[in-house]
């Protein structure tokens, strides 16, 4: 075959080896049961359908628990390679509820307070709270024209996956995972892990100014993060359709260093036999 060499080198320029590398990582723990390439679809008046990088369960017999990892994997552009989260400060509302099914009442409760201290979440006020995205330049820390489209995209992916595995396709959750569909309940975690770097903004939104709507640049702190929670906003077609109607407008989702992929589930699965209250 002719241009092998050019191939192989364009090849690396797409998600399919990252793909590979976090799936051939998170296969190798025998708790875990993953597949890659899973297909999925909704079917409210807008349907939608795809295939999400990978669908990754996780067993905790003792709490009747299964967790449903929904997984993109998203390779940041070479040349932008820093990914900036703004977060909600001093909210009105309350932090959104995580997707959990109630095997007991055959339904969604969303009074459950989940929290994850062993990735910094000690409580439901310490999530990040992120709310928009933007991409910058790895090497010359400019704005990327084209800013937020692939972290928003991959966030819209992922959450159209987990709005299929919350209704039309629960039950392959129960089936990959050999489970009694009345003995145990589901938490659904959209997650993108990327090869970009993540920060979120720190700063006090009365140092503004108004009428430039800018701030001058001491008053601004970017905190490195391993991952950030992020509440993502939903269409009308990706809701859960609960009783007495719609489910929250804004889902809890996660964008996680890719190279904390283990790290990121491990300590996330520890802190559910414990922090679900």
């Amino acid at each position: 075959m002719k241009n092998q060499t050019t191939i192989k080198s364009e090849l690396n320029k797409t998600g399919v080896f990252l793909e590979s590398a976090i799936y051939n990582t998170l296969r190798k723990n025998k708790r875990y049961k993953v597949f890659r390439e899973e297909p999925y679809s909704g079917y409210t008046s807008e349907g939608f359908e795809g295939v999400i990088d990978m669908l990754l369960g996780v067993h905790l017999p003792d709490e009747g628990l299964i967790i449903c990892f929904l997984i993109e994997s998203k390779k940041a552009d070479l040349e932008q390679k820093k990914w900036v989260v703004d977060k909600l400060r001093k909210p009105m509302e309350d932090t959104y509820s995580f997707d959990y099914y109630n095997a007991g009442i055959k339904k969604f409760d969303y009074s459950k307070n989940i929290f994850f201290p062993s990735l910094g979440y000690n409580g439901m006020k310490f999530f990040d709270r992120g709310i928009q995205t933007f991409e910058f330049n790895e090497t010359t820390g400019k704005l990327s024209r084209n800013q937020g489209e692939r972290p928003y995209l991959a966030l819209r992916h992922v959450n159209e996956a987990v709005s299929s595995f919350l209704d039309e396709r629960r039950d392959r959750v129960f089936e990959i995972m050999k489970t009694n569909v009345d003995q145990y309940d589901i938490l659904y975690i959209p997650v993108v892990f990327t090869t970009a770097e993540l920060f979120v903004i720190n700063y006090d939104a009365e140092n503004i100014d108004l009428v430039k709507g800018e701030i001058d640049i001491k008053d601004v702190d970017l905190e490195q993060k391993d991952w950030i929670h992020y509440e993502f906003p939903l269409p009308y077609s990706l809701r859960t359709r609960t009783e007495p109607g719609l489910g929250p407008v804004k889902r809890p989702s996660f964008i996680v260093r890719a190279d904390k992929c283990e790290t990121f589930i491990e300590m996330l699965s520890k802190d559910c036999e414990s922090y679900i209250l």
